[in-house]
């Protein structure tokens, strides 16, 4: 057994179309993964950049603010840090998205998506930033990654691999040679399988640890276990193709047959899938049209907005620190561009309540349908597994925005009472920094 083994190992390395083909998937993974951890230290350094700004500016805010105290400056309104309409204009506070350590091994959709983005009290544009429809499929239209490259490439590499041995069940000399020195015709395929599926087995985990490293990941037992998973992640999708490869081989003798059976399932289950989950989803839960979403949004920001002068007097009633200066403005026709606005989001973020959370409901259902439907693809599977230990994930993503909201509805509560009274500050108001916490 032992013998043989070793002669199917050296038969297969000596192939020289598999042994160029599995240079090439070393080689690519290793490319794919340096551009992995391009891009990942690129954001990071653009989130420590941010940071800098962030605080540069903060400190310049005190200065000016101690100067203009101590009478040393007296600027216009809208350069004083202690105007907080001016302030709250000029104030950068940065929301970001952190890379996490492995995630050079997947890109996905993170050279389009937002990871680094300033905010303020104001109101925001719902449609620039509304977030788009994901779904586990997502990765097929984002950059060509380690991921990519390992899970479309290990097909062929199980396929070339098992070419000796789907050709000589045809009956060739050698086939009938072994099968008289051996137990039976069973035992013989899995002699000969066995050595070939451990060498593919091998070729996967060397090109994973190759594009792992190529990344440029920190040393830390957390590296370590991400990266163990999205080992894992890639030799159980190995297995599953190896499963599909000796199945086909067992079941149908014709190589024509054989290899065209293991080609369309490839393709269907591989290169397909992300197109057939998009499309069955969008067939069985359709999501909301961004388009009606948008032409909502826009046409209840019309209706309020007619109803600024009813808002701001409702307002004035509410509020008696910004009563009188609303009221006077309305009766000398001012305009109130800043509180004007903020009342009107507010009418709308009102009115637009229940229509967002049935969106929000449909879109959810969408996701769910897609994210089921993948799990018939082991190619999704393995993908969606490697993008969760990269920080790729939706999970994560619907994590940020969530925490971005939250964080945007502390600037408000923080800043729109002071906004409406176009209030004059003793010190500067610093809100907390955007921290993300990992889900």
């Amino acid at each position: 057994m032992g013998n043989h083994f070793g002669l199917e190992m050296r038969l297969l390395l000596r192939t020289r179309l598999f042994a160029v083909l599995a240079g090439v998937v070393v080689v690519l993974a290793a490319l794919s993964g340096m551009q992995g951890g391009q891009l990942a230290r690129a954001q990071a350094d653009a989130i420590e950049a941010a940071r800098a700004l962030e605080a540069r500016q903060d400190a310049e805010a005190v200065a000016r603010a101690e100067q203009i105290r101590s009478g040393e400056i007296d600027p216009p309104w809208w350069l004083s840090p202690l105007n907080v309409q001016a302030w709250s204009y000029a104030m950068i506070r940065h929301v970001a998205l952190p890379p996490t350590d492995l995630a050079g091994v997947a890109i996905a959709d993170a050279d389009i998506q937002p990871f680094l983005f300033r905010i303020n009290p104001h109101p925001p544009d719902r449609w620039s930033n509304q977030a788009s429809e994901r779904t586990p499929s997502v990765a097929a239209y984002g950059g060509f990654d380690l991921a990519d490259i390992l899970l479309l490439l290990t097909p062929l590499l199980v396929i070339v691999a098992f070419a000796g041995v789907i050709r000589d069940r045809n009956g060739s000399a050698r086939q009938r040679l072994a099968i008289v020195q051996a137990a039976s015709e069973p035992a013989l395929l899995l002699r000969r399988l066995l050595p070939r599926a451990a060498i593919v087995l091998a070729v996967v985990v060397l090109a994973g640890l190759v594009g792992i490293g190529a990344t440029r990941p920190p040393l830390g037992t957390d590296t370590f276990t991400g990266a163990l998973m999205v080992l894992v992640a890639f030799g159980a999708h190995a297995l599953f193709w190896i499963a599909v490869a000796a199945a086909l081989i067992v079941w149908l003798r014709p190589a024509v047959a054989t290899f065209a059976a293991f080609v369309s399932l490839w393709f269907v289950l591989g290169v397909l899938a992300p197109v057939i989950v998009e499309g069955t989803a969008r067939l069985t839960s359709p999501p909301p049209s961004q388009l009606a979403v948008f032409a909502s949004e826009r046409a209840e920001i019309v209706r309020a907005r007619m109803l600024e002068d009813d808002l701001t007097r409702a307002y004035a009633e509410t509020d008696s620190l910004a009563r009188d200066m609303l009221l006077e403005a309305l009766a000398t026709d001012r305009l109130l561009i800043t509180p004007t606005n903020l009342l009107i989001q507010q009418e709308v973020d009102r009115r637009r309540t229940a229509d967002r959370a049935t969106e929000h409901r449909v879109r959810s259902q969408f996701a769910a349908r897609a994210h089921a439907l993948s799990s018939l693809s082991p190619t999704l599977l393995a993908r969606r597994a490697v993008y969760a230990q990269a920080g790729r994930g939706e999970a994560r993503r619907d994590a940020f925005e969530a925490q971005v909201s939250a964080y945007y509805n502390g600037l408000q509560e923080t800043f729109v009472p002071l906004l409406m009274r176009r209030a004059t500050l003793d010190a500067v108001v610093f809100p907390e920094p955007f921290v993300f916490v990992e889900p």
